[in-house]
């Protein structure tokens, strides 16, 4: 019996996840509807690259009753959880750009949906947004898309939290800040070891970086995640304010209460241990990436297991990524 029902569970799963993720689409109150009664309370968005630890925050602040995302509240706290996919056919293009409204779509190399190339040299001007981007047409925009999915999938709208990973947002930081800054919007900005992020990313860990495996070498594709790690990292911080609260990831996986705290009190959020990753904490069904959760495994984002991270390669990403690195405690000898 238990079989058959891990079974059905592992079945349905996946249909589970696109049906919450891409249920908006059916629902009127995506599109219409006066949404101005619903605050906009000191909504909370999650920085960094792909890879580096976000959906664990994420989750973790999404099992607090408060707090809603894209697809759902603290009883679906496991669900898709960018704006800049989820809701890109509706987000402006400022607001877009990695799945859907893809600037310069056609590039030769960076074929579209892109995860660690769009914030390398190349890229990085058509996708950086400041302050000086906003506009009113774009403000009005981006908090209705926001209002309605708090109306959607908060089940108390008027004291919800929204929160975003939309690690795009990461280069744009200043003119999200910009277009709700009546709102008082939260900033948590995560970071990882770029020596080890980066070579995962261009081993093919990245979806856009496997399909230039054979198209690029190894130190070509190191290159462009090196860019991009350092790229991202510096833009968040030239665009840092109060509400920037920075962390890493290795801090969080050997210390998840006190980090956890930390953050909650950065966030205006009030703390409870049932935030944190436990034995017996089901994902609700419509779950993607299970080893995301319980148990915290400190050396999953390190070194170990990792031959092609030698001499030539820490030497590429210190290059691009060195001074950065260090300011917050990474060394090319880990």
């Amino acid at each position: 019996m238990k079989q058959a029902s891990a079974l059905c569970r592992s079945l349905l799963n996946p249909l589970v996840y696109q049906w919450r993720r891409n249920r908006w689409l059916l629902d009127p109150r995506s599109y219409v509807g006066n949404r101005e009664k619903i605050p906009l309370d000191r909504p909370i968005f999650l920085l960094g690259v792909q890879g580096g630890g976000l959906t664990l925050v994420s989750r973790m602040l999404r099992r607090h009753p408060a707090v809603v995302s894209v697809t759902g509240d603290h009883r679906y706290w496991s669900g898709a959880d960018e704006m800049h996919t989820v809701l890109g056919p509706m987000l402006p293009a400022p607001l877009a750009g990695t799945r859907f409204k893809v600037p310069s779509p056609h590039h030769p190399i960076f074929v579209p949906p892109r995860s660690w190339a769009y914030a390398c040299d190349e890229l990085l001007p058509l996708y950086r947004k400041t302050a000086e981007d906003a506009t009113p047409g774009l403000k009005l925009r981006f908090q209705t898309l926001i209002r309605r999915t708090i109306a959607r999938n908060a089940r108390q709208p008027l004291s919800a939290r929204f929160t975003d990973k939309s690690q795009v947002y990461t280069v744009r930081l200043g003119l999200i800040r910009e277009l709700l800054k009546e709102c008082r919007p939260k900033f948590i900005l995560i970071l990882v070891d770029p020596y080890a992020a980066c070579a995962k990313a261009a081993s093919g860990k990245a979806v856009d970086m496997r399909r230039l495996l054979g198209k690029l070498s190894f130190a070509e594709r190191l290159e462009i995640c090196s860019q991009h790690w350092a790229n991202s990292m510096r833009c968040a911080l030239e665009d840092d304010g109060r509400d920037l609260h920075v962390v890493r990831l290795e801090d969080i996986l050997a210390e998840p209460r006190r980090q956890l705290e930390a953050i909650c009190r950065c966030v205006e959020l009030d703390f409870s241990p049932d935030m944190l990753p436990q034995p017996g904490q089901r994902l609700p069904l419509g779950s993607r990436f299970p080893d995301k959760w319980h148990p915290l495994d400190p050396g999953r984002h390190g070194r170990r297991g990792m031959p092609f991270l030698d001499p030539p390669a820490i030497a590429i990403i210190e290059r691009r990524c060195g001074t950065l690195a260090r300011r917050f405690g990474y060394t090319p000898d880990g």
